[in-house]
């Protein structure tokens, strides 16, 4: 991942232990363990609007896109100023 830029070394206060999941074919799944980090998080839970209402106020859209999040960790920019807070360690470095 680093080759391909998707990572980089930093030094951070931060850290998330990486933990590889085994996949149902068998293929490895690296993953974050970002649960302390999530720890403080205030849950505020939203009802979901309703998807009638949700298409109703679609009729008349005329463009439409989605986001294939199959690796949205890797998609979707961080802000500069929480990047120190994605941090993780490895067996060889942080």
């Amino acid at each position: 991942m680093e080759d391909l830029e998707i990572i980089r070394k930093r030094s951070s206060p931060y850290s998330s232990p990486v933990v590889v999941v085994k996949k149902k074919d068998s293929s490895n799944r690296v993953c974050i363990d970002y649960r302390r980090l999530s720890k403080p998080t205030i849950f505020y839970p939203q009802p979901m609007i309703p998807p009638a209402d949700i298409f109703q106020g679609m009729e008349k859209d005329q463009y439409f896109s989605k986001l294939d999040l199959s690796k949205g960790y890797w998609q979707i920019p961080v802000c500069k100023e929480d990047i120190l807070k994605t941090a993780f360690v490895t067996m060889d470095c942080h």
